[in-house]
């Protein structure tokens, strides 16, 4: 579960589990169970590119350039069950090889495998080490993909070994093609199909409510939604209830550039400092080589550092604090070596562009005005806004989550508190918000091309295409452009993008060939997953393609369920009031400002003044305690470490390339 979580892009891009034959590797040498030798027939899949590869003890192993990290893949004839297959199969890379289990969850069958199984094993937050073990079983034989090594090399490298993952196919298995079917209409009964299909899905995943629009050949199909936009009232959803659209932000960001490009303003080559003196990311060199389209492609280098917004943003943050963190960043990769996704880089792209159109005016105001006029109003987004404070009156979706008991909880959002304030100040990466309504007029625009519903061009058709061209591959058949992902389901070429912040979850997908396209939008941090499912429902629909998406869906609930109940299980909720004697009841962190740590009505709240949550306490294999949020979009991912340096009070917070420490403020 952490690991997929991890390699999530904030929504955009998540675990994509498809078949690809391309680049196929095959095992050299014929493995061994620990009790027979027989011919196994050897799967095929993506092998990352640029790990050096060794084969050792009837096993194939990649090593990335850091050293610090494996992906493996060992064939087994024969093992009883998926925990003892994963375990052999370490004990072939590391004979003394000893890890806990500490999750099995089953994943839904695909690529011709009978069953797929995710083991998580136990580690403590300390060693900054993700293990994984991924058996595939097919009439009796395994083929196991095994995951081991540091937390920030993984998360640096995710895209190959998403890859790995994804393209894992049974040998003799022939692929779904959909590629050369005509799509069908999506008359009444498809689109009762997908929207019960929704329905099933928003239940089990705890989702209160979910917009859905669909359009195709330029006509409206259908814009509203199913289950509630707030518990309490019990008001169903409609076409234009507002939601967050988080980083679906992104790809209206790119349009704006490309309007510049059309305009003559820029190029996409051209380099940042010549618009926008100001700019640094890192040393002179660095700055100099850094181009337009660089901020957008998610392929500079630069790792993710939410934290520092998270923690630090509040509704009156300066947006010039961008700049200031990209000034003090380095890339860790070369420019388009590599899938980074980095929040900052976008949130710049949007400032240089507003200032390319306003330079007279502060360039927070100056985005949010050439947004209206070059974006929203042109395309008719009536309902479509940056400000926040406007964005949560009306018909609005309340935003929620689900703690670790499985109950839906309320994520607070007021017009000055709450998680999704922090994005602000990164607005063009992921503050807009909009409705389904609105949505379609966006996806029609890029079907279209730019041209709009009474003919004449609204943007022109070179620099909008552009932005999808992709890349830096994200996974298996899955690659990223410019705000805009790619991705092939079944020989379908799909244009999307996802959004994640606090109980909004969104995708859009664009289905050129089809002239289709559909949007998503959920008001629960569990909404995400059911974001590449829906992409899946709608392309079996259209093209009569292979069941996968509903089991995909039972599969998630499933480990959903399974997750939260072994998190749990291993949590003291509310906090353990011995260990919370010990803290003190304010520290502060260069990078991420100050957090207060207080008592509330029996449970302890960590504050940082621009949002809060409730914590538990939880013992560690290495001896170590830590505090976790337990509910609200940080639930899980804000794992401090309580300890002691230099005689003070510290708290520890890792985040895949970057570590912080809170130290006790006397």
């Amino acid at each position: 579960m952490k690991f997929i979580l991890l390699l999530g892009i904030g929504a955009s891009i998540f675990l994509v589990v498809a078949c690809s034959n391309n680049d196929a590797t095959r095992l050299d040498d014929t493995p061994a169970s620990i009790t027979s030798i027989q011919q196994i027939k050897e799967p095929t899949f993506d092998a990352p590119s640029g790990w050096s590869k060794t084969n050792d003890n009837n096993s194939i192993i990649f090593t990335p350039p850091e050293g610090n990290a494996t992906l493996a893949l060992v064939n087994l004839s024969s093992a009883p069950n998926a925990i003892t297959a994963a375990q052999l199969a370490f004990t072939k890379i590391e004979p003394n090889f000893s890890r806990k289990v500490k999750l099995v969850t089953e994943e839904a069958p695909q690529n011709g495998w009978d069953t797929i199984s995710e083991i998580e094993f136990q580690t403590s937050p300390a060693e900054e080490r993700l293990i994984y073990a991924y058996p595939h079983e097919y009439k009796g034989q395994w083929s196991v993909i095994l995951l081991n090594g540091h937390l920030g090399t993984i998360a640096k490298r995710g895209a190959a070994a998403r890859g790995m993952l994804g393209s894992l196919t049974r040998f003799g298995f022939t692929s779904e093609d959909l590629s050369g079917r005509t799509a069908a209409t999506m008359g009444p009964d498809k689109l009762k199909a997908l929207l019960d299909f929704v329905k099933t899905s928003a239940r089990g995943l705890f989702v209160p409510g979910v917009g859905v629009g669909i359009i195709q050949n330029g006509k409206l199909v259908y814009s509203g939604g199913v289950g509630v936009k707030n518990i309490d009232s019990g008001a169903p959803i409609d076409g234009d209830t507002r939601f967050m659209i988080a980083s679906n932000t992104k790809g209206m960001t790119t349009l704006l550039l490309a309007k510049l490009v059309e305009m003559g303003r820029l190029n996409w080559s051209d380099s940042v400092v010549e618009h926008y003196p100001k700019f640094r990311l890192g040393d002179d060199q660095t700055t100099e080589s850094v181009q337009i389209k660089h901020l957008v492609c998610a392929c500079t280098g630069l790792p993710r550092k939410d934290f520092e917004w998270v923690f630090n943003n509040t509704p009156d943050t300066p947006v010039t604090t961008i700049f200031d963190d990209l000034a003090a960043t380095e890339p860790t990769s070369d420019f388009g070596e590599l899938y980074q996704y980095n929040n900052q880089m976008a949130a710049a792209a949007g400032y240089v562009a507003g200032h390319l159109f306003y330079p007279e005016m502060e360039i927070g105001a100056a985005y949010d005005r050439a947004m209206q006029e070059y974006i929203f109003d042109p395309l008719g987004m009536n309902n479509t806004t940056l400000d926040f404070t406007l964005a949560i009156k009306g018909n609005v979706a309340s935003p929620y989550g689900v703690d670790y008991d499985g109950t839906v909880v309320s994520i607070p959002q007021t017009a000055s508190f709450g998680f999704n304030h922090t994005v602000i100040a990164d607005r063009p990466a992921g503050a807009a918000w909009s409705t389904t309504t609105d949505m379609l007029k966006y996806i029609q625009n890029e079907l279209a091309a730019g041209i709009g519903p009474n003919g004449n061009r609204l943007f022109a058709e070179e620099p909008l295409l552009e932005r999808r061209k992709p890349t830096v591959k994200t996974g298996a058949n899955s690659s990223y452009g410019m705000g805009l992902s790619n991705r092939d389901i079944s020989g379908i070429k799909i244009v999307q993008h996802g959004g994640s912040m606090a109980g909004y979850l969104s995708q859009i997908v664009i289905i050129p060939e089809a002239n289709v396209g559909a949007v998503i939008l959920t008001n629960s941090d569990q909404g995400g997953r059911l974001l590449a499912p829906f992409g899946r429902k709608l392309v079996e629909l259209l093209y009569d393609g292979k069941s996968e998406a509903v089991a995909t869906i039972e599969a998630s609930v499933e480990s959903t369920n399974a997750y939260l109940a072994k998190e749990r299980a291993e949590l003291t909720i509310p906090a353990d009031p011995k260990v919370v004697a010990d803290l003190a009841l304010q520290y502060h962190s260069l990078e991420l400002g100050t957090i207060d740590i207080r008592r509330e009505n029996g449970s302890t709240i960590l504050d940082t003044g621009i949002w809060s949550a409730p914590l538990a306490t939880k013992s560690n294999d290495d001896g170590t305690m830590s505090l976790i949020v337990t509910e609200g979009a940080a639930r899980g991912y804000v794992d401090l470490i309580i300890g002691i340096t230099d005689g003070n009070r510290t708290l520890s917070l890792l985040d895949s390339q970057h570590s912080y420490i809170f130290t006790e403020v006397n």
